[in-house]
């Protein structure tokens, strides 16, 4: 196992699971600074060439001549019935990278996560959360494939099962001249990743207590 994975263990009488959300169901969009990522082949089969096969997936470009780029991926979760109410969760997302030329270990993605997390019957929130992190890219991440990067955990100490999460996923390149407060870099490395980022899936690991519930709406 990568020694940049997290090592949590889970509470006593848990196990970690995956609530998982994969590219076909998530809606991609553009934003007035950006555009939707494309639908690309990203492997071919040896023997029979590009026009006789292909695997194709998301692809959230490098922003090479633009000023700024946001490309987002937006999406909703329910946690299950086996879930251990309360206790965090942990999202994250499997990307490939394909380097182009100019790529190097040492650049950096930035990433962002905005979510709410609301139990059934719940009053709507005032604001949404936004995580934003930097990814540095390793020497190995330019050749390996299914890389995994972490948000870290997020917390609900009332989350129970059924809770519902509203999310967007985003790759961002900023343009530090833009007079605009409504993003601020807060102490991140601007997107430098010289290459495009391949969306396979986002998860959220989150700890299960049984294989169920009692009733249909609590535990």
């Amino acid at each position: 196992m990568s020694d940049r994975l997290h090592s949590v263990p889970a509470d006593e009488g848990a196990a970690w699971d995956d609530l998982r959300v994969s590219a076909n169901m998530m809606h991609i969009d553009s934003s007035q600074f950006g555009e939707s990522p494309d639908f690309v082949q990203i492997l071919t089969n040896t023997e029979r060439g590009p026009s006789y096969s292909g695997l194709f997936a998301y692809r959230f470009s490098v922003a090479e001549g633009k000023k700024s780029l946001i490309q987002n991926g937006h999406f909703q979760a329910q946690l299950p019935h086996s879930y251990r109410e309360g206790s965090d969760i942990e999202p994250h997302v499997h990307i490939r990278l394909d380097p182009l030329d100019g790529a190097a270990a040492g650049q950096n993605l930035l990433l962002e996560f905005e979510y709410s997390w609301v139990n059934l019957f719940e009053r709507r929130p005032e604001s949404s959360t936004i995580i934003s992190i930097n990814y540095r890219v390793s020497e190995e991440d330019l050749s390996n494939d299914n890389i995994l990067v972490s948000f870290g955990p997020i917390s609900k100490p009332d989350a129970r099962i059924s809770s519902m999460l509203t999310c967007r996923f985003s790759r961002i390149h900023f343009n530090p001249d833009r007079d605009k407060d409504f993003w601020t870099p807060k102490g991140l490395t601007n997107d430098t990743f010289v290459g495009n980022m391949i969306f396979m899936e986002f998860d959220f690991h989150y700890q299960k207590d049984n294989l169920g519930s009692s009733s249909l709406y609590t535990k």
